[in-house]
């Protein structure tokens, strides 16, 4: 199975917000469960035993991110509307180097309309 990007190999997949979306990453990686263990051919590195795994792997890290995102909110006392992109990127991300600062805050971005639509 070719995943290009929604399945990199090493490293987590960045969802460019506003052009991309958390609801429909998480459709694409339910597909891709659902095909079973074929073997992974990713964006980057070498191939994987099995797309399933992986997908589950990948989705299992989107929510714990989502999970961040929501206590860097109450932290802050915001809810996702009125949320400050940079703060919660500086809560979530704050240990990511500055040459991604700007790919921190897309996800961010992201992960920020996702729960503004999901948890309204």
């Amino acid at each position: 199975m070719l995943t290009g990007d929604t399945i990199l190999g090493r490293g987590s997949t960045v969802i460019m917000h506003p052009d991309g979306a958390i609801a429909p990453y998480l459709a694409s990686l339910d597909r891709l469960e659902a095909l079973g263990d074929l073997q992974v051919l990713p964006g980057h590195g070498e191939p994987l035993p099995s797309v399933a795994a992986v997908a589950r792997e990948y989705r299992a890290h989107r929510l714990e991110r989502l999970d961040q995102v929501r206590a860097a909110l109450r932290q802050l006392g915001m809810t996702a509307a009125d949320a400050s992109v940079g703060e919660v990127t500086d809560l979530v991300y704050g240990d990511a180097d500055a040459s991604v600062r700007q790919a921190a805050e897309a996800s961010a971005a992201a992960q920020l309309s996702y729960l503004e639509q999901t948890e309204a």
